[in-house]
């Protein structure tokens, strides 16, 4: 009785210590540079999936175990799908397979406040300019429609080049992932 009760209490311990992982490292064995992701801080990846096709995938940390990643939340009161722009609906969390990971970049916090005051800036400036341009030139209607679009345009694609959210670091790199508690 004994041996089965101390066999049971090893069973539920390591079934805890599966499942109670709170972040994940990942380990560069050439540089020994670390990175830790933690649960909560958002995560961009691009993973092997159906057929052996790349996807990426950004959405933050919700969960994490030994041998799967869930990023984005599966439950909770926001929507299970959401409609993308070409009208298909897809889901707004991912479950991928740790070792189904190509490469990665971790967004952290000051990213992403770097990247709200580069567009606010931005779009403050774009404003000011084309304010002052179409007040002063005369410019026709359409002239004005299409600077706006190309002022829209380059300040989008300045923003993705000053700050991308495409992963970077590459797990054939030398990089190791493991979890810890």
């Amino acid at each position: 009785m004994k041996k089965i009760s101390v066999i049971i209490f090893c069973v539920l311990i390591s079934y805890t210590n599966v499942f109670s992982q709170s972040s994940l490292l990942f380990l560069n064995t050439k540089t020994n540079k670390t990175i830790e992701v933690s649960l909560g801080q958002t995560l961009s990846i691009q993973y092997v999936g159906y057929n052996n096709q790349i996807y990426h995938f950004k959405n933050i940390v919700s969960d994490l175990n030994d041998s799967v990643i869930v990023l984005g939340n599966p439950t909770g009161n926001l929507p299970l799908w959401v409609q993308k722009l070409n009208k298909n609906y897809e889901p707004n969390y991912k479950i991928v397979n740790i070792k189904d990971i190509v490469s990665f970049r971790k967004i952290t916090p000051g990213r992403l406040l770097a990247k709200s005051l580069i567009t606010t800036s931005v779009s403050f400036g774009t404003f000011l300019l084309s304010y002052n341009l179409f007040r002063d030139a005369g410019t026709t209607p359409l002239n004005s429609i299409l600077i706006s679009i190309g002022l829209g345009a380059t300040s989008s694609v300045l923003n993705a080049f000053i700050l991308p959210d495409n992963p970077n670091n590459k797990i054939s790199d030398n990089w190791v992932i493991s979890t810890r508690n």
